[in-house]
C-alpha cells in the first residue's frame, strides 16, 4: 500500500477492497489462461490450413522442453502467428516422445490434421529421424494411416491431391 500512497493516494479504498489473497489471486490466474486458451481455440477453429514449428531445448534445470507454434491461415488470407504450448518432456526426448507430445497438443487445441500443411524443426534427429523414427516421420505416417490429403479450399490453383504436409527445416 506504500506504491499505492505515493501514486495515487485518493484511490485507496479502491485497492484496499481487491482481495489478494493466495488463493484468489491463483483463481484469477486460472481464468484468465482459460480465456486465453479459449480465445486461442477459437482463432485456431478458423484456420483453413496451418503449419507447426517444433522446437526442443533444455532449460536451467534440465528439463526437456517442446515449445509448440502455430500458423494458420483462415479463408479471408487472415494469417495468424500463435505459441501454441510448451510441453515439458520428462524422461527420454525420441522422436515418439516428441510425436506423443505434439498429437497430445492438437487433440487438446481441437486441431484437424487434415488441415496440418507443414512442420518446420530445427532437423535435430528427434524431430526427423532415420529410419522413419523422427518425430515428423511419425506424423507424417500418423496423417497417412488416417488418409488426410490436402485440398486447398479458396486456393489461386487447385493441384491434384498432395501429401498431406511438407517436411521443412531452416537453412
Amino acid at each position: 500500500m506504500v506504491v499505492i500512497d505515493s501514486l495515487c493516494p485518493k484511490k485507496r479504498s479502491a485497492f484496499e477492497s481487491v482481495s489478494l489473497s493466495p488463493r484468489t489471486v491463483c483463481r484469477r490466474i486460472e481464468e484468465m489462461s482459460d480465456s486465453v486458451n479459449d480465445s486461442l481455440k477459437t482463432c485456431c477453429s478458423n484456420f483453413d490450413t496451418f503449419s507447426l514449428a517444433l522446437d526442443e531445448s533444455t532449460d536451467m534445470k534440465d528439463t526437456a522442453q517442446l515449445a509448440i507454434f502455430i500458423r494458420g491461415v483462415t479463408a479471408a488470407l487472415q494469417v495468424y502467428e500463435e505459441f501454441l504450448q510448451l510441453v515439458p518432456l520428462h524422461g527420454t526426448t525420441t522422436g515418439q516422445d516428441i510425436f506423443d507430445a505434439v498429437l497430445q497438443c492438437v487433440k487438446q487445441h481441437s486441431l484437424d490434421l487434415s488441415r496440418l500443411m507443414c512442420v518446420t524443426t530445427d532437423g535435430a534427429p528427434a524431430m526427423t529421424g532415420r529410419k522413419k523414427k523422427g518425430a515428423v516421420s511419425l506424423l507424417v505416417h500418423h496423417c497417412e494411416a488416417a488418409g488426410h490429403t490436402q485440398h486447398p479450399q479458396g486456393a489461386l490453383h487447385h493441384p491434384p491431391r498432395i501429401p498431406v504436409l511438407q517436411v521443412c527445416q531452416p537453412y
